[in-house]
């Protein structure tokens, strides 16, 4: 056992010492060479498809998008509104509207069989999978939504999402 652990020891202080000479040849301006420049980095970027633009240009354009995007769901959100009302009025006897009531510790699931029960959608399941598929299940807001059966999944998602 003794003999072993020795042979063992040596060998680790072999390879230690060799791998210590191996990495002070290595020639730092050589590693150096291999990284592209700045400018370099860039037209490679943008020769591949990408844009480069500095950290104060993108914080203006996410804040830009994000004004958008609040302006832009409002407006759908008014839209399908506007939809669901012009809907009820126009069709009242073939429009099946429902108080959707969401609490809190509510999942998809949850929330896709009561509006199956309720017949505003067909199938709970297909709904409970676009709302994990599309990312809504993240986002959807505790509280009292009005839908119809006419809405898309999409219509119905954006309003259980504000």
């Amino acid at each position: 056992m003794k003999h072993t652990l020795r042979a063992f020891a040596l060998g680790l202080l072999t390879a230690t010492s060799l791998l210590a000479f191996a990495y002070s040849q290595q020639d730092v301006n050589e590693a150096k060479a291999t990284d592209p420049s700045k400018g370099e980095a860039k037209a490679l970027l943008e020769e591949k498809g990408y844009v480069v633009v500095t950290e104060n240009k993108w914080t203006k354009l996410n804040e830009a998008s994000s004004g958008e995007e609040t302006n832009s769901n409002t407006q759908k959100e008014q839209e399908t509104e506007k939809e669901a009302t012009q809907n009820t009025t126009s069709e009242p006897a073939n429009v099946k509207a429902y108080k959707l009531s969401i609490q809190e510790g509510m999942v998809p699931e949850d929330i896709s069989q009561a509006l199956a029960e309720n017949n505003i959608i067909k199938d709970a399941e297909a709904f409970r999978q676009y709302l994990t598929e599309n990312e809504f299940s993240r986002y959807i807001q505790i509280g009292e939504y009005t839908v119809v059966d006419q809405m898309s999944f999409l219509e119905i998602a954006k309003i259980i999402t504000r």
